[in-house]
């Protein structure tokens, strides 16, 4: 999966973004739980799944004024 930047949000409705950042959610859960118990691969994902979900959250204010 290609690392999103900001430029990847900025042309999503609030919709299709509030689906991304819930999609983004779940992925850092079930990321969080395989890494507490020693199944996780690519700790990397963890950082930046977090930096994908302010991103969306930064989106998703910036849209709303």
């Amino acid at each position: 999966m290609p690392k999103k930047t900001g430029k990847d949000y900025k042309g999503m409705n609030k919709e299709s973004l509030k689906k991304e950042l819930l999609a983004q959610r779940k992925l850092l859960f079930e990321s969080n739980f395989k890494h507490k118990m020693g199944q996780l691969k690519e700790s990397h994902l963890l950082k930046e799944t977090r930096k994908n979900i302010a991103r969306i959250k930064t989106e998703i204010e910036s849209n709303g004024r």
